[in-house]
């Protein structure tokens, strides 16, 4: 059959080459006959004949390519049986199909879909993303070619959210089929959760955890857990609760708890043993995974605030979820727990190091369980007595490991069950040991340890008197000598060990509480110290605080006069501590400015978790009513104002120390100072607003990004007056760009960071979040658009020193910004447009006319008389403060040439724009550039913009340019009447401050006129 087939098909063929072949020799024919007829029916018969030929080459082309394909037919017939499978006619044809022009062109229709990856439209970026989705759905290869991913990568970085998220789609989409994916694109994704879009970070998100459940890279794992983690603070409530929940499922949820409890009838809170043996051993291992994992994230959380974020997700997870979810994790941290106490032990009994890098070191273990120590010390507390042979350890090098020790025993002391007397007093003896001989840094926690201990299990309260009596006894007396002038029988260092310990003492000791219930205790102590132990101390601290002992010592008392007020705020409000600070701030010393601000703050986080107690304590207290906390506690009221005090008070030098050029820890610590104050309601938000738009433009993205969030909130809440000081805002934002840039020349009004442009190229403004949030409102923006460019008006009253030097890098500055802002409507521009027109118009006309007026006296200089010359030299002064002042108006006549080339508007497009008119409130704007060059202003036209004018010729080159480029700019004005009242006649009907004064009438249209071409006439004759 196949053969009669193929028979039949061949005849077909022959008989079209037979009626080819006639078809062939009539047209041969005809072409000979045509040649008889004249030359112009001649030459358009030769020409039908060559097309004739070309349509019959085409025709034969095409029959032997249906030849090749029935020989292809034919010989895949032979080899082929009667009873064929359908996978094999399917190879079959697709071995036919392979030979078709459009089976071969799948790499150049994979090159178009990339190239059109790269379009200017967002609509035509989002269906090429599609596309190519739907051809990887077919070919996953497709995926790993160099060229499509770094393509996607791209469109990851899209300026349009919706190409972003399309990008991420694509890549999640084919992450999840094909896991060998992950190691091509997950440097690309794993950035995207910073992404500005909160779509984009949920669809990141979501692909991170399919990552996760899915990749067995360790440090891949630990990256995901960091990511993750730090999104559960995020400002968008609903990438927040997704953090949340991810995390929740991947660290707190176990697939064999329903197993395991129903079979074993397990209660967490009823296990005394080791839960983690009770497992299976597959859930062994997995449990052991995890903990890796979890002590991965958290051994990178020492350097970061990722610590206290665990604490918070361990306490979202426990107070607001179900009852069987809290159930459940509970039980997964009594697992981890249980899981690195067995794992610490493994690594005690083992005589040599483990080889394997996933295994776990003594050191991450404890670190990781002082962090748990925090979340679930109930768990912990089950094993607290293992842990006391590493209080005897003594090597500088374990240090670390001490402190983890004692960190745990201080969060889970009062959770151990039924500890035992022998555990208790020896736990006792190992703390007093340590404060001998340790460093300050676990003096800090074993001091807290010991007071617990000894205030709330031991009651040995004599302890505790005698060790702080026997420091307050030796700096008594080192005091007295240094008082008489005498010289001092104790090193530096024992001095500095007594403050530390007499001050954590007094910390974490209730002495008045104590002392009115075991009087025997304190008799001695009584007759030094007085009636107040703590007034006593703050006294003695204060004198080893002055500047008669070594700076060293000075900083710890300091330190330590922090801690007496955190115990007893009212003493920070003390005469003597006040002019401590006072001195602290106006000295030299960064040292003592940190020691103080760092004062400041730890008051302030202590003052915030006492509230944050009493808050919790009320709302478990249900309805029930305290009567005292109705009548008011004075002692508790006194202090809840000392904190608004001491910030009210030194809010300002704060300030200033946040901005401090030579010490970052000092501007850091000060930048945190500011946020609690601002977070706590301390002080008038308005103090704090122009640091905040100070700090947005900050290099350290930390400080940048609390500062806008911090800057947004009071938006929020305070947008009626917040706005009020945003113009200081902008000067204070210069300032602290030029502490940066050490050279005015330097201060741009832009990010120039590569990651801050968008697809255009355009740089970020540094003053784009304050615009952002004054854009909401049209007045307010309008205002704010007015005030920015009236910067770079001439106010007679400046002095010249203040000109000579600040103004003219400030209105650079702020040409740039404006210039960079990322406008959305036509009525943003053409505003900015409108007012640089009317300060050309009226003071750079003010100033041509006193320019021209100064260079007819210099002239006439020779036939002056030596009084008028007098009063000439007077007068230099003020034409030098003019010239600069015409630089500033120069900057800002560039920056309208500058909007008006970048948004294609036409010069009378900007003369009929009137502010009151709605015509362009809703229009948009793009911005037309050729190049990224194209982005930034070119101050080549106005030379001293950047460069100081020194001498009296640069001056005068400045005033004749200037001349210049006002009689340009006001004859393209006159060739374009403005509609607006009062702008074609600044010079005699405009106030210095926009204002319009004096009626409008015909007559101060022909004076405007007449002073149009006196200045024309007077720009000739002076060129």
């Amino acid at each position: 059959m196949a053969d009669e087939h193929r028979q039949n098909r061949i005849y077909s063929y022959e008989l079209m080459e037979d009626e080819d072949t006639d078809v062939s020799g009539e047209e041969d024919g005809s072409c000979s006959e045509y040649e008889e007829v004249t030359s112009h029916d001649s030459l358009r018969n030769k020409k039908a004949s060559i097309k004739a030929r070309d349509l019959a080459e085409k025709r034969r082309t095409i029959e032997a390519c249906l030849k090749s394909y029935m020989d292809i037919v034919h010989r895949s017939a032979k080899t082929v049986t009667e009873n064929v499978s359908l996978s094999d006619a399917a190879d079959a044809s697709k071995s036919v199909f392979s030979l078709l022009p459009l089976y071969r062109s799948f790499e150049m229709l994979l090159t178009r879909v990339t190239m059109a990856l790269g379009a200017s439209q967002v609509t035509l970026r989002s269906k090429a993303l599609r596309a190519l989705n739907m051809i990887a759905t077919q070919r996953p290869s497709v995926l790993y070619q160099t060229s499509v991913k770094y393509a996607i990568n791209h469109r990851l970085q899209d300026s349009s959210p919706q190409v972003r998220e399309a990008a991420i789609d694509l890549i999640g989409r084919h992450i999840a089929q094909n896991p060998e994916l992950t190691s091509q694109y997950y440097e690309f994704v794993s950035v995207r959760v910073l992404d500005k879009g909160s779509s984009v970070r949920r669809r990141v998100l979501r692909i991170l955890r399919d990552i996760y459940l899915l990749s067995q890279d360790q440090e891949q794992l630990v990256d995901i857990g960091i990511r993750i983690l730090q999104r559960t603070t995020d400002e968008e409530r609903t990438v927040r609760e997704l953090a949340v929940k991810i995390m929740h499922e991947l660290w707190f949820t176990c697939e064999g708890y329903s197993v395991v409890s129903d079979e074993d009838n397990i209660q967490v809170k009823d296990v005394s043993g080791n839960i983690f043996n009770l497992l299976s051993p597959e859930l062994q291992q997995q449990m052991v995974s995890r903990v890796r994992v979890m002590t991965g994230v958290i051994g990178v959380a020492r350097n970061s605030e990722l610590t206290e974020l665990v604490a918070n997700l361990f306490d979202h997870v426990t107070s607001k979820t179900t009852a069987a979810e809290v159930e459940e994790a509970f039980f997964v941290i009594r697992c981890v727990i249980d899981a690195l106490f067995e794992q610490l032990l493994q690594t005690e009994e083992s005589a040599t190091v483990s080889t394997d890098p996933t295994s776990l070191t003594t050191a991450q273990c404890l670190g990781f369980i002082s962090t748990l120590s925090k979340i679930a010390p109930e768990a912990v507390g089950r094993h607290a007595e293992t842990l006391g042979a590493y209080l005897k350890l003594t090597e500088a090098a374990e240090e670390e490991i001490l402190q983890y020790v004692l960190v745990i025993l201080s969060n889970s002391l009062l959770k151990i069950p039924h500890p035992s007397a022998r555990f208790l007093e020896s736990l006792e003896s190992d703390l007093i040991a340590l404060l001998s001989s340790s460093p300050q840094s676990i003096l800090s926690i074993a001091v807290p340890c010991l007071c617990t201990l000894v205030d709330e299990i031991t009651w040995n309260h004599a302890k505790v008197v005698r060790l702080f009596r026997s420091c307050v006894l030796q700096l008594y007396r080192e005091q007295r000598l240094l008082s008489g002038g005498k010289q001092s029988t104790l090193s530096s260092k024992n001095i500095m060990r007594f403050i530390i310990l007499a001050g954590l003492v007094c910390r974490h000791f209730d002495f008045e509480r104590h002392k009115k219930e075991q009087k025997e205790h304190f008799k001695e102590l009584d007759q030094l110290a007085g009636d107040s132990i703590l007034e006593f101390m703050n006294g003695m601290m204060l004198f080893y605080a002055s500047q008669y002992l070594p700076a060293q010592v000075q900083l710890t008392a300091v330190q330590m006069l922090g801690q007496l007020y955190i115990t007893r705020p009212q003493l920070a409000l003390e005469p003597h501590s006040r002019a401590m600070m006072d001195c602290a701030f106006s000295g030299d010393s960064v040292g003592h400015k940190l020691q103080v601000t760092r004062n400041f703050l730890e008051f302030l986080r202590a003052d915030s978790k006492k509230y944050s107690l009493q808050q919790k304590e009320s709302k478990n207290d249900g309805r029930q009513v305290d009567a005292k906390m109705l009548v008011g506690n004075t002692g508790d009221m006194g202090e809840a104002g000392v904190g608004a005090s001491l910030m009210q008070t030194f809010l300002d030098r704060i300030i200033d120390v946040t901005f401090a050029e030579n010490s970052a820890a000092l501007r850091a610590t000060g930048f945190e100072v500011i946020s609690l104050v601002l977070e706590q309601g301390l002080a008038h938000p308005l103090k704090c607003v122009p640091s905040l738009v100070a700090l947005c433009t900050s290099d350290d993205p930390h400080i940048r990004t609390k500062a806008l969030k911090l800057h947004q909130d009071l938006n929020s809440k305070y947008a009626s007056f917040i706005h009020s000081r945003d113009m200081d805002g902008v000067r204070k934002a210069y300032e602290y760009q030029l502490q940066m840039r050490g050279r005015p020349r330097d201060v741009r009004g832009y990010d120039t960071r590569a990651e801050t442009k968008d697809e255009h190229g355009r740089p970020t403004a540094f003053l784009q979040p304050l615009y952002t949030m004054v854009r909401s409102k049209r007045i307010r923006r309008n205002e704010f658009l007015a005030a920015l460019v009236k910067i770079g008006d001439y106010d007679a009253t400046t002095s010249y020193a203040e000109w000579h030097r600040a103004d003219i890098p400030f209105a650079r500055f702020v040409a740039e910004n404006i210039a960079s802002f990322d406008y959305k409507y036509l009525d943003e521009v053409l505003h900015v447009v409108f007012h640089i027109s009317a300060i050309v118009a009226s003071t750079g006309l003010n100033l041509y006319h006193q320019f021209e007026t100064d260079f007819k006296e210099t002239g006439a200089g020779s036939e002056r008389s030596s009084a008028e010359r007098l009063f000439s030299k007077k007068a230099q002064q003020q034409r030098d403060t003019s010239t600069r002042a015409s630089v500033c108006i120069w900057i800002m006549h560039i920056l309208r040439e500058f909007l008006k080339a970048r948004y294609g508007l036409s010069e009378s497009r900007c003369a009929a724009y009137n502010p009151s008119d709605t015509g362009a409130r809703d229009r948009s704007v793009s911005w037309h550039v050729q190049s990224s060059n194209d982005s930034y202003i070119d101050w080549g036209a106005c030379p001293y913009a950047l460069e100081r004018m020194e001498s009296e010729v640069e001056y005068s080159e400045q005033r004749a340019k200037f001349q210049q480029m006002v009689a340009e700019s006001l004859a393209m004005t006159d060739e374009h009447p403005s509609p607006v009242p009062g702008i074609d006649r600044q010079t005699t009907t405009v106030a210095h401050d926009g204002e319009h004064s004096g009626p409008h009438s015909d007559d101060a249209m022909q004076l405007r006129q007449v002073d149009l071409e006196m200045l024309e006439m007077d720009f000739d004759l002076e060129s």
